[in-house]
């Protein structure tokens, strides 16, 4: 059986005796202390831009019991879109909890579903979110693989960080 030499046992002893060895299995982060931190004060801060955009070849018309709010880019309609064009963009965290869906109308409108809690009000950004797809000129936007939804998608984030 193999020895540890003396001064490496005492060194993890004493390691271990002041606690800065952390033992941890998986993916799981070290343990953190306990400095008297409450739950509101550890909650990060909401930053849309974390936020990962998925492209759907079809419209999308989520179950109505999981909307939060609906609304319809006034003012916004689509261009003439390719058939391989995306129909949909879901806008959801890394646990896959979906956050926002934006969907093409069979009318060339834009519908934008809320369905999850957010600390913004999302309607009074949609202007932004318009003044953003401009800036971007999304409407041309028909060659991009994200097509024109991923690209108001895009507007949606920086509206809402704004």
């Amino acid at each position: 059986m193999p020895t540890i030499p003396a001064t490496i046992m005492r060194l993890l002893l004493g390691c271990l005796a002041g606690g800065a060895i952390a033992v941890h299995a998986g993916n799981s982060a070290p343990a953190e202390p306990d400095l008297g931190a409450s739950a509101s004060e550890a909650a990060p801060a909401f930053d849309p831009l974390l936020l990962n955009i998925r492209m759907s070849p079809t419209a999308l018309r989520p179950p109505a019991d999981i909307v939060k709010q609906t609304w319809v880019l006034d003012g916004y309609h689509l261009g003439r879109m390719p058939s391989n064009a995306p129909r949909a963009a879901v806008i959801d965290d890394d646990q896959h909890r979906r956050v926002f869906i934006l969907s093409a109308t069979d009318d060339g409108n834009v519908q934008l579903y809320r369905v999850a809690d957010l600390p913004v009000e999302v309607g009074a950004k949609l202007p932004t979110l318009l003044k953003h797809a401009q800036t971007r000129d999304c409407r041309h936007r028909r060659m991009d693989p994200a097509g024109e939804l991923g690209c108001l998608a895009l507007s949606l984030l920086e509206a809402l960080q704004e």
